[in-house]
């Protein structure tokens, strides 16, 4: 799954230029030449005005559209509690799970008593197999793994699921964090934390046992794939029994395992990280039992953390929220405890989904969705649907072949807009105001009993991975669909009555980033019935490459802050959906003035309008500490980069803004990459 488009990041410090600008663009830098820092130039007045919060990692017109989305959650939980047992099923789960979430008093009073059956089991776990059933345990309870399984589309048929393993075992940080000499001062801090959780938690020997675990997850770290590695989609598709996976990754109890995560029956698991897989098997045979149970022990706590007393919480946030993303504060109760209702935010814990997000969705979409403008934007669409299919049969390095089945993708290609046609449903599932310890549980459990009774069934096209109050837009290549939620249909992002310039730079270009999801790096490999199937000749391949790997470079010089630049590798499906939708928005604007020319409004042209509109969505900027983890794990370029990288190969850039040879921006025609 691609969940692309709004997430902003750190401004590139560059020197400003003066120049003479007819009017300033609100928001904008008009002293800095567009040639030299185009972010700054479109952003740089925000950028110097606009604090980050101190309960947030960073902040972006993004971040301003989710607190437009959290704030009408918030009100809907908040009626859903008061409500009580006099509303419906939805809405009363609704409140329950929300209310036992703001029982602050009850939660402290009850201080860590909740994990003490998980511990205890712990305790008694004597064997290495009684360790590996408690790990099967983890998708339906608080309790860690050294592996992730979940249900998903089959990559290589997208009528039905499959069940995934991969990689595990790290406490929630990224490969890098364990792996690279820069990040000793946070190892120190994390190995401080597991002492401290497993202190709280009555662990013996927790000074020592703290070293232990930090030296098995640096292993298990070292065998781990990049974030680089994983976005393969050939390499991540190992398909095979569970016999040939005890074969290929002996020394692990599988059978156990697989037993106590309900799914003894399984005949077929698809291993992603196939080369991991086999050493994490290995560690944990030679690993002693006394540093096995310690692990399992701090990640219990770790992952309950937040939905117990302040020691604990309070703890959980010292690590995850102020050493690695850099914030000051928590997140205020009510938007931790909608993190969990609704999905995103804070911690999430089965999915980002939340608990009850599809519930939620609903409540949301009756009272705020604007079916106007799920119309104007199916039309939107369309017309860039239709610039998709003219660049591809104008393409001068496709074959007739490749462009015969490109356009055919196209057309298979459903849009979903708004909200899903039916979501998860939650009958059965217990939430109670006093217990959230349990409901935490109950929920996590309920999610996976799910995805498992989904195995057995066909894929449901209209299914959607996020939900309706989230704002953001993806492809899901397996499913053939494009999604634009509810959330996302809004000021800035989308306004049906702005300037056409700005729609079109706007919501129009995140429009072409996820059509031009289905031909970047790893979304060329799907075919336009969703499998993956190498539909390409080997010098439409060949040529596709060459091309990718000159953005691949372009981008990874692109410095994002002192010593720290973009992996062009990891990011480079994202920058070739930013490049190629960006230059799609372009045409489909030039297409919509038909025989007509844009005003010149305030001193700009349209297509100055545009542009700067495209850079103005995706302002923002980060705290150093989560810039470092974005380099390192996110395969979205940070936005300085992301901005100047994208409108330095449009030719019409340069014509809007008059930038010429010498300016620092400045790729000569020949160099600029043209893919899509």
């Amino acid at each position: 799954m691609r969940l692309p488009v709004l997430i902003l990041c750190l401004v590139l410090a560059m020197p400003a230029a003066t120049i003479a600008r007819p009017s300033p663009w609100p928001g904008g830098a008009p002293e800095v030449d567009p040639g030299q820092d185009f972010f700054r130039h479109a952003n740089g007045g925000w950028l110097d005005e606009v604090a980050i919060p101190p309960d947030r990692p960073g902040y972006s017109t993004a971040t301003q559209l989710t607190e437009t989305a959290e704030a009408r959650v918030h009100e809907l939980l908040e009626g859903a509690a008061q409500a009580g047992a006099s509303a419906d099923g939805e809405t009363a789960q609704v409140g329950a799970y929300y209310a036992a979430f703001m029982d602050e008093a009850r939660v402290q009073s009850l201080g860590g008593r909740p994990l003490r059956p998980d511990l205890m089991r712990l305790r008694l776990a004597a064997t290495r197999t009684a360790l590996a059933e408690v790990m099967g345990q983890a998708n339906a309870s608080l309790h860690g793994s050294w592996f992730q399984l979940s249900v998903d589309r089959d990559s290589r048929d997208a009528t039905r699921h499959a069940l995934y393993l991969g990689q595990g075992g790290l406490g929630g940080l990224d490969r890098a964090f364990y792996m690279e000499a820069g990040n000793a001062p946070r190892r120190a801090a994390y190995r401080a934390y597991i002492a401290r959780l497993l202190t709280l938690a009555g662990w013996p020997q927790a000074d020592s046992r703290a070293e232990d675990v930090l030296a098995l997850e640096t292993k298990i770290a070292a065998a781990s794939w990049t974030p680089a590695q994983q976005r393969d989609e050939r390499a991540i598709y190992n398909p095979m029994a569970p016999a040939q996976l005890a074969r290929m990754a002996p020394g692990f109890p599988w059978t156990a395992y697989l037993a106590a995560a309900g799914l003894a029956g399984v005949d077929r698991i698809v291993v992603v990280e196939r080369t991991a897989v086999p050493v994490l098997a290995h560690l944990f045979a030679v690993t002693p039992l006394p540093v096995l149970r310690a692990w399992a022990a701090f990640h219990l706590v770790d992952n309950a953390a937040p939905f117990l007393a302040k020691e604990y919480a309070d703890a959980w946030f010292d690590l995850h929220g102020r050493t690695v993303e850099g914030k000051k504060a928590p997140p205020p109760r009510w938007r931790q405890a909608l993190a969990q209702v609704s999905g995103g935010g804070w911690k999430d814990m089965a999915h980002s989904r939340g608990a009850l997000g599809d519930a939620v969705g609903r409540l949301y979409t009756a009272r705020w969705f604007d079916h106007a403008a799920q119309a104007t934007l199916a039309a939107l669409v369309n017309r860039i649907k239709a610039t998709v299919k003219e660049r591809i049969a104008a393409s001068a390095w496709m074959s007739g072949q490749a462009k015969a089945e490109a356009t055919r993708k196209v057309d298979a290609y459903r849009v979903l807009i708004g909200a899903p046609a039916t979501g998860d449903r939650y009958d059965g599932l217990v939430m109670r105001r006093d217990d959230l310890y349990g409901d935490v549980v109950r929920a996590t459990a309920f999610t996976w009993e799910q995805d498992q009774r989904r195995l057995a069934q066909p894929v449901d096209p209209q299914a959607w991975a996020i939900t309706p109050q989230t704002v953001n837009a993806y492809n899901d290549g397996a499913a053939m669909t494009v999604v634009f939620t509810a959330a996302l249909l809004q000021p800035p992002a989308f306004d049906a009555k702005a300037d056409l310039a700005v729609i079109y730079g706007g919501i129009g270009a995140i429009i072409g980033h996820e059509l031009t999801h289905a031909f970047d790096d790893q979304g060329r490999l799907f075919d336009a019935a969703g499998h993956a199937r190498d539909w390409w000749t080997k010098a439409d391949t060949a040529r596709f490459t060459a091309l990718a790997d000159r953005l691949v470079s372009l981008y990874g010089a692109c410095q994002v802050a002192p010593g720290l630049t973009v992996n062009g590798r990891l990011t480079l499906g994202e920058n070739l959906a930013d490049v190629g939708g960006l230059q799609l928005a372009f045409e489909a604007y030039h297409a919509a003035l038909a025989e007509g020319e844009a005003p010149v409004v305030n001193g700009l042209t349209g297509d100055q309008r545009f542009f700067l509109g495209f850079a103005q969505l995706r302002r923002g900027k980060r705290r150093p500490e989560a810039l470092r983890n974005d380099v390192a794990n996110d395969p979205h370029t940070p936005d300085a980069c992301r901005v100047n990288q994208a409108v330095r190969n449009l030719d019409g850039w340069y014509q809007a803004f008059g930038v010429g040879p010498g300016a620092p921006l400045y790729l000569r025609p020949e160099d600029r990459v043209r893919i899509w």
